[in-house]
């Protein structure tokens, strides 16, 4: 019987993951389509993370990459019983933060954070973190319009 349960739970531990690692490529498919940019997707999660290259930022008074300051748009989904849970953090200028913060809620998602990651930037920037769980496609959609509610 021990060796049976062994055997099972081997067969289990192989069987699992390609299922999940399925599951998840779906998921990215969809986030492909909305996002229209690369997706990327590992043990079931799909990230996606789009720069705010237009935003031309001092740090401290000195010009520095978008990159080196974080301004980007991030997402992660994974699969989680029969829905898809989010979650993610947008850079955004202080005047896209309500208008970002409105498209959330009406489409669901729960405000987590808004806070700012640096002082003394020029112009100021603050992180939106939002979550939630529910449809993939539906969630998608609701950040994709806050995400055009900004100067991008």
């Amino acid at each position: 019987m021990r060796k049976l349960a062994i055997g099972a739970a081997l067969l289990l531990a192989l069987f699992v993951p390609q299922v999940a690692n399925a599951v998840g490529q779906g998921n990215c498919d969809v986030l492909k389509s909305v996002f229209k940019t690369e997706v990327e997707s590992g043990n079931g999660i799909c990230k996606v993370e789009i720069g705010r290259e237009s935003i031309q930022a001092t740090h401290m008074g000195k010009k520095m990459s978008p990159e080196a300051m974080e301004l980007v748009f991030h997402m992660s989904f994974e699969k989680v019983g029969t829905g898809t849970a989010v979650m993610g953090e947008l850079a955004l200028l202080e005047e896209e933060v309500n208008p970002v913060i409105d498209e959330l809620r009406k489409g669901r998602l729960e405000i987590s954070a808004v806070h700012n990651h640096m002082l003394h930037e020029q112009p100021r920037i603050m992180y939106v973190h939002f979550q939630g769980i529910g449809n993939i496609s539906q969630q998608a959609e609701t950040i994709k319009r806050a995400i055009d509610r900004t100067s991008k």
